[in-house]
């Protein structure tokens, strides 16, 4: 059974999805390195050279792929900005988005010049995507766990105690 971590960039995947895959035993695998593994280029070069809805196809094809295995997922931030994906994990059991306010995430990123979205949005351009993401994470989340301001620790106890192990 995979476990899915989603929610808007900064707000905690990477690093929760590493630990708890330590806890549960399980592979971890990032979504965005999976993509850049299968066609040998960065996001921002397929982002760059394809376009977004190249880069969306791509994202599907591995989001199928990789719902398959017994491992925790974590998605890039616009995972469920395509419907083909919001359907794909409504289905699934664990899928967890970790949830983390605005001010929070914007401390976080706000000199992350690694992030294409973050480079090039104004605070207000990141806000607006970040709203509009929101109801989209909880329509298909089976959980929501609130990252702000908490330690992985605390994050993870509150991940362990909604993951059934069947």
């Amino acid at each position: 059974m995979a476990i899915f971590l989603i929610g808007f960039m900064g707000a905690g995947k990477t690093t929760v999805g590493k630990r708890l895959g330590e806890i549960q035993k399980l592979e971890v695998i990032d979504m965005d390195e999976y993509i850049e593994e299968r066609t040998g280029s960065s996001i921002k070069d397929v982002f760059k050279e394809h376009g977004e809805d190249y880069f969306r196809n791509l994202e599907s094809e591995a989001l199928k792929e990789l719902m398959e295995k017994e491992a925790v997922i974590t998605t890039g931030g616009g995972v469920v900005e395509k419907k083909e994906n919001r359907e794909l994990l409504a289905r699934e059991r664990t899928v967890f988005h970790l949830f983390c306010s605005f001010d929070a995430i914007w401390e976080r990123l706000k000199e992350d010049g690694s992030r294409p979205l973050v480079q090039n949005n104004s605070k207000d351009g990141l806000f607006d995507l970040y709203k509009r993401r929101l109801s989209l994470y909880r329509s298909v989340s089976t959980i929501e766990i609130d990252t702000t301001h908490k330690s992985i620790d605390e994050i993870i106890t509150d991940l362990g105690q909604n993951i059934c192990t069947d």
